[in-house]
């Protein structure tokens, strides 16, 4: 065998709002409206239907490359993608069963769950990351997993025996992770000391973290990973695959080539990435000479011959070890900056880990029989939802209905905790940037609980912050960034039903995702008086609090809760955006100025464009925008198109400004309706696309071209309407090879 393994590494951290439990929109993420969103629509979803093109540019292939390759799911990553796309998620549990059909073996492997470097975390921390990412696992794909990822490779004794206690036999490392190797049960004499240049990362080995306990490891090409992670090969597929095919042929046989990089590499960060793995995956697979397998498969062959002894405290992205996420090592992502926050941040949330888990010991034993099995555990509860059935098995005797909410609150504490461990926080290079801020949120959210709890921390985690410093301009330190960023966050009993009555005073549904509100009366007129019951979804907990909102009519709508006082600006990010979304309806009225301002003119218009001359920039607009709203309107009424195509390319002809953007999502979102009917609407998609061509509009036909593969790859694609879709839209007949 000659094997060679493409693995992916994809994760996103738990970008969730730690008390809402839902994704807010991110404005650095635009212009989709958050990067789990982003990333997805740039890489997730299209590796699972990833276009090959022929030699004239024509889509001929379509690969979904999880099938071929070698691949991890982040859960945090997976719990958002089941809801928001579950295409991709079916996907990756196709490709899995496929390639145990083909090989006997998943190309899936686990995650430890909340991504935390595993050699900073206490053991006992490390073994429920562990336990929870294997039981997301088998909750996605049915199965036990065979290999899990460490988060950024970082290895120690400790997370090896964790992976062997719980039945996981393979893991993935960098080769200067390795310190010295001998033959498997050799003498203490046969070991010899090896480096990232001595080491053979063609074959597996095998590593005794502890009596009786095992581990096999493969070990990435790091020169090829480095390659195709952040060289010019990702941009052409001939060129990918002649670098690995020579990768393989000088490995020789009974070998393995490990290719190992962050997914996202494929699509995100290198843009269209999928397309060139989807040519080398659909090529190699038809050569004879290679094997697209993973670390399992090989392994039935060729089962590790040499054992490892691995470097402590070692990583794949800081070749001074785990120091990237707790000093100041140098190491970042950008140009040069300061990372002397790093080692405060660390020093905190460590402090406030031992603190919180000192109070879970003590409150979650009044409660829970055993309370550290019992947080091994919580997956399931997380996964399937059945509190009162986790705590009937999990209670110490039967549960009072204050002890029911003690337990949930432990159990809420225990899973922030784990969270606020993520190893985002310390990755990049400024405190204030989005990840670090993500940590300090699930701290606060976990401060918050240890105060129900009967404890609060804040004021420890806040001073212990202090000294580290961001790097931007005016130098906030970390205690102003808690107090300014992280505290605006919380989900108090006043500001969840504030949040509810001023949406329902606008008109909108008194809805806050993770709680439920119920007013004791209705809003009259512009003013709304009433109890608000708030129930905490996570926990259970319920608050009473008096609300009176107001919406003078030509004033800013107020809300006060007892005495404190909120506003739309103190809406949560979910909240605005249906608020922002309503607004853009009502201000359609700018299109009747519009209309109004052409009114006056449309005579002395009419005639002078009979005429050749140069339309004014603002009258130009003018036209253009009607004739967009001409488009739109045919669309959504279902109006014959055809009569629009001519007078759209004249009135483009002469001037007419069209607003691309606004008209390029409107006439995509009509191409993939009139493609979901193929062939019966095939017509109708031609003549989108003849309007957007008369306008002067270009689409990205990628998402098109997925949807009608099926349908216009035939090689007489039923009539010459169809052939001519499947033309314009780059579609290669079934006799086209592909190259």
């Amino acid at each position: 065998m000659r094997a060679l393994c493409l693995h992916g590494h994809f994760y996103q951290p738990p970008r969730e709002h730690p008390w809402l439990g839902v994704v807010e929109p991110e404005v650095s993420a635009a212009p989709a409206r958050d990067w789990n969103t982003r990333i997805t629509a740039e890489c997730y979803a299209p590796n699972a239907a990833a276009r090959v093109l022929d030699a004239h540019g024509r889509l001929s292939d379509l690969v979904n490359t999880y099938e071929w390759t070698g691949f991890d799911f982040g859960p945090t990553l997976l719990n958002w993608l089941a809801p928001h796309a579950p295409g991709v998620l079916h996907a990756l549990r196709h490709a899995d069963a496929a390639s145990r059909t083909r090989s006997g073996h998943g190309n899936a492997w686990a995650q430890a769950y909340g991504h935390a470097i595993l050699p900073l975390s206490t053991p006992r921390d490390v073994r429920t990351q562990v336990r929870w990412g294997k039981r997301d696992f088998e909750r996605r794909f049915g199965r036990s997993p065979e290999g899990m990822w460490l988060p950024e490779m970082a290895v120690d004794r400790t997370t090896l025996t964790a992976l062997a206690e719980a039945g996981i036999s393979l893991t993935m490392l960098a080769p200067h992770q390795a310190r010295r190797i001998r033959p498997v049960g050799a003498s203490e004499g046969a070991w010899r000391p090896v480096d990232a240049q001595a080491l053979d990362t063609k074959q597996l080995y095998r590593c005794f973290p502890a009596p009786g306990l095992a581990v096999d490891v493969v070990f990435r090409e790091a020169g090829l990973s480095e390659e195709v992670a952040f060289g010019p090969l990702l941009r052409d597929g001939a060129a990918l695959v002649a670098r690995l095919r020579a990768a393989v042929a000088a490995a020789g046989d009974g070998t393995i080539v490990t290719v190992a990089v962050d997914g996202e590499t494929y699509g995100h960060h290198h843009p269209f990435g999928e397309m060139a793995l989807a040519f080398a995956l659909s090529t190699l697979a038809a050569d004879r000479e290679i094997t697209l397998a993973g670390p399992a498969t090989f392994r039935v062959r060729h089962p590790p011959t040499l054992e490892v002894e691995i470097a402590q405290g070692t990583s794949w992205s800081c070749p001074h070890g785990v120091e990237r996420w707790r000093e100041d090592c140098g190491c970042g992502v950008g140009p040069p900056a300061s990372h002397a926050w790093r080692a405060p941040l660390r020093q905190a949330i460590d402090w406030l880990r031992d603190e919180l888990a000192d109070l879970y010991t003590v409150r979650g034993g009044e409660v829970l029989r055993d309370p550290w099995g019992a947080r091994d555990r919580y997956i399931d509860c997380l996964l399937d939802g059945r509190v009162a059935e986790f705590l009937a098995a999990e209670g110490a005797g039967d549960l009072s209905a204050s002890a029911v909410l003690q337990a949930r609150r432990a159990l809420e504490l225990a899973r922030h905790a784990l969270f606020m461990q993520t190893s985002c926080g310390w990755f990049f290079d400024e405190l204030t940037g989005v990840e670090p801020v993500l940590v300090l949120r699930h701290a606060a959210r976990a401060i918050e609980l240890a105060r129900n709890l009967g404890r609060d921390y804040e004021d420890g985690l806040v001073a212990r912050l202090a000294p580290a410093r961001s790097n931007l301009a005016g130098r906030e330190n970390g205690a102003d960034l808690y107090r300014r960023v992280v505290l605006r966050a919380r989900a108090t009993p006043g500001r969840v039903a504030a949040t509810a009555a001023m949406m329902q005073l606008i008109g909108h549904p008194p809805e806050v995702p993770g709680y439920t509100v119920r007013f004791s009366g209705r809003p009259a007129a512009e003013r709304f008086v009433a109890d608000a019951e708030v129930t905490e979804g996570a926990t259970g907990a319920v608050a009473t609090v008096p609300v009176v909102a107001e919406r003078p009519p030509r004033g800013a709508v107020v809300c006060r809760v007892g005495e404190a006082r909120f506003e739309l600006a103190d809406l949560f990010g979910g909240q605005r955006e249906r608020a922002l979304a309503a607004l853009e309806e009502q201000a359609a009225t700018a299109g009747d100025t519009r209309r109004t301002a052409l009114v006056g003119v449309r005579p002395l218009v009419d005639q002078l464009l009979v005429a050749e001359c140069p339309l004014p920039a603002g009258l130009a607009e003018l036209l253009g925008w009607e004739g967009a709203e001409q488009i739109a309107a045919a669309l959504d009424q279902a109006a014959p198109l055809a009569p629009l195509v001519p007078g759209v390319a004249e009135l483009r002809r002469k001037g007419a400004s069209f607003p691309a953007e606004w008209l390029a999502r409107r006439l995509a979102a009509a191409l993939e309706t009139r493609l979901a009917t193929l062939p019966k609407a095939a017509g109708e998609a031609l003549l989108v696309l003849d309007l957007a061509a008369a306008a002067g509009v270009r689409l990205d036909l990628g998402p098109a071209q997925v949807q009608a593969f099926a349908v216009l790859r035939q090689d007489s694609p039923g009539g010459p309407t169809l052939a001519a879709l499947r033309e314009r839209l780059g579609i290669a007949p079934v006799t086209t090879a592909h190259s």
